[in-house]
């Protein structure tokens, strides 16, 4: 292990984690105001919580949190892993562990490159009943003629993943990035191709708990009254950890250790 957020301490490190704060959508028609309060995301027990609510703020039906760690921490290859319990999805919410090129937002999306390790709650999940089961992994680029291009594979767990804390990995090497639930590969793509330059650079975590989307995106409930979900709706991280390969940089605070 190489680096670690444990978050055993008595607040969250804003050495380490900063904060998306707005309400505009993100690019994806998402109901929520994500704010740095308290309210919505805080330490307890040992685990990050982050807590959508149904509240009037900023113009906006619900409160949610999005963090990352962009000028804090940053990693170039290597196994990040984190022990997840993601709430109650059904209907409407959409936690993620995910991650952005570390030229963002200098460079734009999605010329930075994305790469989700974890989404849950996604409307073909809704129409099918595995709201609680269906995850995906993804990379966005932006591919041939630098025209966005998505890759997603799609796994339904055995059990129903809300119940408990799960792992979600992703092991990123000079050729492939691998993406597991509980040690087992779901899925994974060559990454040696020209077109996919943006996976050889640093990359910074992000975690979130989005409530709603456009009709054409991630949950297809785009207004706060289709949004069924019982809220609030916590997100608990236990841990994120980087297991280091030969090939891994590390960065903090935006320096190579």
């Amino acid at each position: 292990m190489v680096w670690s957020e444990e978050f055993d301490g008595q607040a969250i490190d804003r050495n380490v984690w900063t904060y998306d704060v707005g309400g505009h959508g993100f690019g994806n028609g998402q109901l929520e105001f994500n704010t740095d309060r308290p309210e919505n995301s805080y330490l307890r027990d040992g685990s990050l919580v982050i807590e959508a609510r149904r509240e009037a703020y900023g113009g906006n039906a619900f409160t949610s949190a999005r963090m990352h760690t962009r000028g804090g921490f940053a990693f170039l290859y290597g196994d990040l892993e984190a022990r997840i319990k993601v709430p109650d999805t059904a209907d409407g919410i959409w936690p993620a562990f995910w991650m952005l090129g570390n030229n963002f937002p200098g460079t734009e999306w999605p010329k930075c490159g994305e790469a989700d390790i974890l989404e849950i709650g996604g409307k073909d999940a809704i129409a099918k009943g595995l709201q609680h089961r269906q995850i995906n992994c993804a990379l966005h680029f932006a591919g041939v003629g630098e025209q966005k291009t998505s890759l997603v594979e799609w796994y339904d767990a055995p059990q129903d993943l809300h119940l408990d804390y799960h792992l979600y990995k992703i092991s990123w090497t000079p050729t492939h990035m691998k993406f597991f639930l509980d040690g087992k590969e779901f899925g994974s793509w060559d990454i040696t191709s020209p077109e996919m330059k943006e996976y050889h650079q640093p990359f910074f975590p992000i975690l979130n708990v989005a409530v709603g989307s456009w009709p054409h995106s991630y949950t297809g409930l785009d207004t706060p009254e289709k949004i069924s979900a019982a809220l609030p709706a916590r997100m608990h991280v236990d841990w994120i950890r980087l297991s280091g390969h030969p090939n891994t940089k590390v960065y903090l605070r935006g320096q190579q250790r």
